[in-house]
């Protein structure tokens, strides 16, 4: 999937709504415009936003989007907002290893504040080691004492990927089968921490927050982020796929527990042998993923592509692995730390 121009003002005119996406429309014409330091391109900003304007949920989710924008006093504090949800909500999905950095600052937001003082009485920190957890799954791959959520996870999906059908290979079937987060477990991360560490998670969850229509902080907070609704069984490439963005799941309206499978590389799901269709169910009392969530992790992949996100973070991505020389005036380490500094989730 390439980078999608802003269509025209989706809109009624005259409202708050229509006038924050001539905002966008404005800045992606401005394509001469300066890039601010440590931020992506404007175009990138100004689509990131417009999309993001365009595909939140009606409501609560669209409202707050619009608000920020109207807020913001110029085309750099615009993109200054861009930067955030980059780094906040684009950022805490995509998960490829890169070292995390120092976050960066609000541009205007104050509603983090507000939930500060729920949020430190909710969280506490994940106590499971995600591959330690795995481990431990398939030393018991035949227990039927199903205690901890990816045991019954596994249980729950027939020790399955939840796309492709295949059985895990300890099973009896020829994949690797493991567990994904749908909200990732980077949500929480460091949230007793002082300083920046601490109001990011807490970006982190009033971001995601917006988005849905249920009280996310409550139900996955601090260990509550390994509820079975937050899990999904996948093979490895599946997973893989899922955690970078390029591979999603859209709810369909009106049918329980299905989905649009999405790709960002055409014929990925071929290759994956993935219909384009999934209904997931199961024969056990176990809760199946909350639709909610993916349609969260849906509106990061979309917003990621169209605006130019994805590839700005794979090219920072590539630079860093890439760079076995530096300059030695550090100027190679400014830029691309600098850059870093904002998408440390990556």
């Amino acid at each position: 999937m390439f980078p999608v121009p802003l269509p025209p003002n989706p809109f009624l005119r005259p409202s708050e709504l229509y006038t924050a996406y001539q905002r966008c429309l404005a800045l992606e014409a401005a394509t001469s415009g300066s890039s601010q330091p440590h931020s992506p391109p404007p175009i990138v900003c100004a689509r990131l936003l417009g999309h993001l304007l365009r595909l939140a949920p009606p409501g609560n989710g669209q409202g707050q989007v619009q608000r920020e924008i109207t807020l913001a006093a110029d085309d750099v504090k615009l993109m200054e907002l861009a930067s955030f949800y980059l780094s906040h909500f684009i950022c805490t999905f995509k998960r490829s290893g890169k070292p995390v950095s120092a976050p960066s600052e609000h541009p205007s937001r104050t509603s983090a504040e507000d939930v500060q003082q729920y949020f430190e009485a909710l969280v506490g920190e994940s106590t499971l080691d995600y591959h330690m957890a795995q481990a431990a799954v398939r030393s018991r791959a035949n227990s039927t004492d199903y205690s901890s959520p990816l045991e019954k996870a596994g249980h729950r999906d027939d020790k399955r990927c939840m796309l492709t059908g295949e059985k895990d290979y300890q099973d009896g079937g020829l994949v690797w089968v493991e567990f994904a987060h749908i909200i990732p477990e980077a949500a929480n991360e460091n949230v007793r921490e002082e300083g920046g560490k601490q109001f990011r998670s807490e970006g982190v969850w009033t971001i995601l927050s917006t988005f849905v229509d249920v009280n996310i902080l409550e139900e996955l907070a601090g260990i509550l982020i390994h509820r079975l609704e937050n899990i999904m069984s996948m093979e490895l490439s599946c997973r893989r796929a899922f955690n970078e963005l390029i591979l999603w799941l859209k709810p369909v309206e009106g049918l329980p527990h299905t989905y649009h499978v999405c790709e960002a590389r055409h014929g990925l799901k071929r290759r994956f042998g993935i219909p384009d269709i999934v209904t997931f169910s199961t024969t056990t009392e176990f809760p199946l993923p909350r639709p909610a969530y993916l349609a969260i992790h849906a509106l990061c992949c979309e917003v990621a592509w169209m605006s130019g996100a994805a590839e700005y973070i794979m090219d920072i991505e590539r630079k860093m692995d890439q760079t076995s020389v530096l300059a030695n005036d550090g100027s190679t380490v400014d830029a691309l730390v600098g850059a870093l500094t904002l998408v440390r989730r990556c």
